[in-house]
């Protein structure tokens, strides 16, 4: 035993020694291969914990064959100590959940998932990880609430939670994090308000907080930040704009977008000396914009004020921010008239003062704005000429002036002054003179829109060399095509344009016959509308080339023949209105993924194709009114169980009315007038509780009305005029209390007309040619009187049972009583005369 121990004891001291001698790199090396080992067992169980790799990133490169971590993706590790110091796994399309063994990389500085599907909770063993100062898990499932835990992260500079599914608070634990320079936690579920211990982040630079629920104001310790440049509240509750008193002089970006900012914007924020950007669209701001603010405001860049409820002038002096690239002011209540100081700001960029109550003219001088890119003044109250100063800026890329008061007429070569136009927007004013050449070397006009306006002249055949137009709206003015030859058909050379997915010509006096190429318009186009254009000849059969057209309107014309059957191969199309031609010929079968479907006003004959109810889950508006068709309404038209709108009127449909009509839960408004239909009204028809509008007259229809019509109490508009409806006007109508229009005249009703409700101010119209009605003068029926009560009421059968019946049976016994009177009196005169024949002569 103690040579056992001594044999021991020696091959210890000889480890000892060796150990002793042995060089410290050798040592390193081997405690650095341990430590590897862990980071490696730390990765592959994340690696197993991946449910989805669609780029096979980890699964073909994160395997022991390769047991060199250091070379897998999104692996960075250290140069002296060969642990892993980074993990970027952003954007790979990962899914997948986090294990308890990634706190075990004890080194990691950086750790980033961002942009991919990991979920669930995110383990306690991360809190293990305290050389961490970066995180950003933006972009993906994860849930629950922050865990307090990442307060022990002191080293932490960066935390990044953008866009997943937190909830609940932000832990208090996160504000003892004094290094923290970004947080971001916007895009989540969080609740509440921002903790008072926000102050304890003094190094905080960025604070981003946007699209929570967070609510009330924004307490004013957040002013304590004494570091902090840049803050995004967007998409909260906030009534309040922060008081930012202790770095009201380093703040940079203050973002209050989309929250419920009340009351005039606090002059502190107008007194921001290091402020570039301030942004507070979309709240419920009130007052007026200093008009000395940019003297406060010397370094701002963006100022976007818009969608909120501001008023007063427009500052006249904020030519002196000389930074301003962007001056955003929408949708707000400004009126008073644009200053020419306006053009004393020749760095600006962009310009949006739309929807307002903008008065006065354009000034000239906007056109000193050479680097202006966007101009958007539609929607207010501006008159006068657009100043062809306009139409020198050639950094131009927008011009928006719709909806204005705007006339005169614009330059004949616009497109010379403005290279780089892409989009000219001058709608809905009283502009007038021949169509403008937009033409330029190397063009980019890609959106025109001059609709209801009053230009005249040839839509020039240049229009289709642009290339890359994409919307061309002419729509309300007196412009005409050249016909004098193909070439000159503009609706023939459109083919060229490729990007096209939007023209409109609608009421213009077109006066032509469509050509046959035609059909091959641009097959990019999504949406065509040609009506009201006096239109001639047939619907080519190459329109079904049209594939991408979710919209045709050739509506108000003069086209004739019939509806081509290639409109079934128009895949995409929601909406065909062809309404008011002289179309001929059986509407087609092939029909599909229709939303509104309107060919009322035209020749059409047949039956109501059956195959409409195929639409059921697409189809909201139909309209085949004032047509030729026949034969009964199909069974499948009463499953369109989400139209809206519905009218097959002046027609020649028969047949009775389904009970099935009552599926149409939906619908607002349904004409079924001028046909032929007979029967009794569906009792199920009173379930329509959203219908607006029901006619019905002239029609054949009989039986009594529907007491269950006191059911649809969104009706304001019934019309049963012209049938043969018999008995009493249900008293239930006098619930319909929206119903504004009542027509019950032509037919066979009696009884008394209802007093209570919506009665009592219809007119006699409402009831006329019912002999049998009765009720208060001003209607001009006969009063009602005991022998024209109601049948079937109780007083009625009182009256029968207490005065009729007694009479009757009176008359009858009286009767009895004559007859036997007579009789008895024949009886004795034929005695009498029997005996005269008897007696002997005297």
């Amino acid at each position: 035993m103690a040579r056992t121990r001594s044999l021991l004891s020696l091959t210890l001291l000889l480890a000892l020694s060796c150990c002793m001698y042995m060089p410290n790199s050798l040592i390193g090396t081997v405690a650095a291969q341990t430590n590897i080992s862990t980071d490696q067992a730390a990765l592959l169980a994340l690696k197993a914990h991946i449910t989805s790799d669609p780029q096979n990133i980890l699964t073909t490169n994160w395997s022991t064959s390769n047991s060199n971590i250091c070379n897998w993706v999104g692996v960075t590790c250290g140069v002296g100590h060969l642990r892993v110091t980074a993990l970027n796994l952003s954007y790979m399309g990962l899914t997948g959940s986090i294990p308890p063994q990634l706190g075990n990389l004890s080194f990691l500085v950086q750790l980033e998932f961002r942009n991919n599907s990991f979920h669930g909770t995110l383990p306690s063993e991360l809190s293990r990880l305290r050389r961490l100062k970066l995180i950003r898990f933006s972009f993906n499932n994860f849930i629950g609430t922050i865990p307090s835990w990442f307060g022990s992260l002191s080293e932490l500079q960066t935390f990044d939670l953008y866009g997943n599914q937190f909830s609940g608070f932000i832990p208090n634990a996160i504000f003892n994090l004094s290094a923290l320079q970004v947080l971001d936690l916007r895009n989540n579920e969080l609740s509440g308000s921002i903790p008072r211990e926000v102050e304890k982040l003094k190094m905080l630079e960025e604070i981003l907080l946007g699209h929570n629920n967070f609510t009330g104001s924004i307490p004013r310790e957040i002013g304590n930040l004494t570091m902090l440049k840049v803050i995004y509240l967007d998409y909260n509750m906030f009534e309040e704009i922060p008081n930012l008193i202790g770095s009201k002089d380093l703040v940079e970006k203050l973002y209050v977008q989309v929250n419920d900012l009340k009351g005039p914007v606090p002059l502190e924020v107008f007194n921001m000396s290091s402020l570039k950007i301030l942004a507070l669209t979309i709240n419920h701001l009130t007052g007026s914009i200093p008009d000395d603010f940019c003297q406060h405001l010397p370094s701002i860049q963006i100022l976007s004020l818009a969608r909120n409820k501001l008023d007063g002038p427009l500052p006249s002096k904020f030519w002196q921010c000389k930074e301003l690239l962007q001056f955003s002011l929408d949708y707000n209540n400004f009126g008073g008239s644009i200053p020419k100081s306006i053009g004393n700001s020749t760095q600006l960029a962009e310009i949006t003062i739309s929807y307002n109550n903008l008065t006065g003219t354009i000034p000239d001088e906007i056109g000193h704005l050479k680097n202006l890119q966007s101009l958007g003044l539609h929607v207010n109250n501006l008159h006068g000429p657009i100043p062809s100063t306009i139409f020198n800026m050639s950094k131009i890329i927008a011009i928006s002036l719709t909806g204005n008061q705007l006339s005169g007429s614009l330059p004949a070569n616009i497109g010379i002054g403005v290279p780089d136009l892409q989009k000219f927007f001058v709608a809905d004013n009283q502009l007038s003179g021949p169509f403008p050449n937009f033409m330029s070397n190397g063009s980019k006009l890609a959106r025109l829109d001059m609709s209801t306006n009053s230009f005249y002249g040839f839509i020039p055949t240049k229009l289709c060399l642009l290339k890359t137009l994409e919307y061309l709206s002419l729509s309300k003015n007196n412009l005409a095509i050249n016909t004098s030859t193909p070439e000159l058909n503009i609706l023939s050379c459109f083919a060229n344009l490729t990007n096209l997915w939007g023209f409109l010509l609608s009421e213009n006096p077109l006066n032509i016959t469509l050509p046959v190429s035609f059909g091959n318009l641009s097959t990019s186009l999504e949406y065509l509308d040609i009506s009201n254009c006096n239109l001639r000849g047939n619907i080519p059969s190459d329109i079904g080339n049209m594939s991408k057209l979710t919209s045709l309107d050739l509506g108000y014309n003069e086209l004739s023949g019939s509806i081509p059957t290639s409109v079934g191969r128009l895949g995409n199309l929601q909406g065909l209105y062809l309404n008011d031609n002289k179309l001929q010929g059986y509407i087609p079968y092939e029909l599909d993924n229709l939303a509104e479907l309107l060919l009322g006003g035209n020749q059409l004959s047949g039956s109501v194709p059956s195959c409409l109810g195929n639409l059921v889950a697409t189809l909201r508006t139909l309209s085949l009114a004032s047509n030729l068709l026949s034969s009964t309404i199909p069974p499948s038209l009463w499953q369109l169980t989400y139209i809206l709108h519905l009218n097959l009127s002046t027609n020649s449909l028969s047949g009775p009315l389904s009970e099935s009509i009552g599926k149409l839960t939906v619908a607002t408004d349904m004409d079924l007038s001028n046909n032929q239909l007979s029967g009794a009204l569906p009792n199920s028809i009173g379930g329509l509780q959203d219908l607006v509008s029901l006619s019905l007259k002239d029609n054949n229809l009989d039986g009594h009305i529907p007491s269950s019509f006191g059911n649809m109490l969104s009706l304001e508009f019934l019309d049963l005029s012209k049938n043969n409806l018999s008995g009493v006007i249900p008293k239930s109508l006098e619930t319909l209390l929206h119903l504004k229009y009542l027509n019950l005249s032509i037919n066979i009703l009696q009884g008394e007309i209802p007093t209570g409700g919506p009665f009592k101010n219809f007119s006699a119209q409402s009831f006329t040619s019912n002999a049998a009605l009765c009720g208060a003068p001003r209607l001009h029926v006969q009063p009602c009187t005991n022998s024209t009560e109601k049948p079937n009421s109780k007083k009625a059968r009182k009256s029968i049972v207490k005065y009729i019946v007694p009479g009757i049976l009176s008359a009858m016994l009286l009767g009895t009583f004559i007859a036997l009177l007579i009789v008895r009196m024949i009886r004795n005169n034929v005695e009498v005369a029997t005996d005269t024949i008897l007696l002997p002569d005297l």
